[in-house]
């Protein structure tokens, strides 16, 4: 039986148009040379005109590092800002990412659970967390992996909060365009100015043009941080591709709108879905489906339980079993550091996502609970 794979973070899009335009040009062009370590200067300047439009706050080309994906954004930001002995703010449950990388720099990741605030980190927490060595605060809006929007009130007073206690805030916003329902995205630094000189903003190509695979994200941050991201990433990629940088530069010129606009019925549809089939399973809960294209589903009532007489040990059990049973392949929240979810995505193909829901609905029906939830 075919897997239906559930677990992948892209969408089942093709590349945007612009992208694949911009990416053929470069190949007619020759564009086959280094570029500079931190990106074309053409595509840093156009990056900061889009993110100064945007948030309404001025960014120069020497404050944009062009990076090979987000994920080399993030991990240069915390290797020129964390020390030893630092610790760092997390959400949980969190992107796997966000803690390892942490600790490749020495410092150490201090996750706040915010199951109990809507799967949201609220200023509360955070000054609950707070010690001397505190040093950054991550924020990932829209969420992965659970799919919420972190509200206008919540982010001014994290950010007020930063800024009181000279915390550097480490902002993601690589599903900043993948809103549903009427949730609007909003920008950290839009929404309080003055954080500027903390704040290390992270942005990808990747989730909204459909380009996971050719590795083209930015940092925006003060010049002085960019500065060493270039002697960082000059002694270790060097430059992103350079034909993924000129398909970029074509992507901005002609507009990431359009193909957002594709995406968004499409998700939506998607998502209305997904909610009618969980929806049918008593017991089953999941985080606020508000942006990103993840459901995070609490999977407490079914962990202790037994399928086929073998009892469920973990939620790592569980997925394995969902693998090997349902076959349908998912994310178990113990990366997450969560131990009672598992996360799906629903940006399949219409037909690979009901055959996969109608399987996992089909898979928790027939495991005995032993619990009252």
């Amino acid at each position: 039986m075919r897997v239906i794979n559930f677990a992948a973070g892209e969408l089942s899009f093709d590349a945007s148009a612009q992208m694949k335009a911009g990416a053929l040009e470069a190949i007619h062009g020759a564009r086959n040379r280094y570029t500079p370590p931190l990106g074309l200067p053409r595509l840093r300047e156009q990056l900061a005109q889009r993110v100064s439009e945007r948030t309404g706050v001025t960014f120069a080309a020497n404050e944009v590092a062009v990076t090979a994906g987000a994920k080399q954004a993030l991990y240069n930001a915390c290797m020129v800002l964390l020390n030893p002995g630092d610790e760092v703010i997390v959400p949980t449950p969190h992107w796997e990412t966000f803690p390892t990388q942490i600790r490749l720099a020495g410092a150490t990741p201090v996750g706040v659970d915010t199951r109990h605030d809507d799967y949201r980190l609220t200023a509360r927490a955070v000054r609950a967390a707070l010690t001397p060595r505190t040093r950054m605060i991550v924020i990932n809006t829209p969420n992965n992996p659970t799919g919420t929007v972190y509200q206008k009130q919540q982010l001014l007073e994290i950010a007020q909060l930063a800024v009181d206690h000279q915390l550097w805030v480490l902002f993601d916003e690589c599903y900043r365009s993948l809103t549903r329902y009427s949730f609007e995205h909003h920008n950290i630094l839009s929404l309080l100015p003055a954080l500027k000189p903390q704040t290390v903003l992270i942005d990808s190509f990747s989730k909204s043009q459909a380009v996971t695979g050719w590795r083209v994200g930015y940092a925006c941050a003060p010049a002085q941080v960019i500065s060493a991201m270039h002697n960082l990433q000059g002694h270790t990629t060097s430059n992103p591709s350079s034909l993924s940088q000129y398909a970029a530069l074509a992507t901005i010129s002609a507009g990431t709108e359009p193909f957002v606009a594709q995406l968004a019925p499409f998700l939506q549809g998607q998502l209305d879905t997904a909610r009618r089939y969980l929806d049918q399973v008593p017991g089953l809960v999941y985080a606020p489906p508000e942006g990103a294209f993840y459901l995070y589903i609490d999977v407490t009532p079914w962990l202790g339980g037994f399928y086929r007489g073998e009892q469920v040990r973990d939620v790592d059990h569980l997925s394995d079993l969902l693998l090997t049973e349902a076959h349908i392949a998912v994310v178990p929240g113990s990366g997450c550091g969560d131990p009672s979810s598992i996360r799906i995505s629903y940006a399949l193909e219409p037909e690979e996502l009901a055959e996969g829901l109608y399987r996992f609905v089909q898979f928790l029906s027939s495991v005995e609970r032993v619990n009252n939830h």
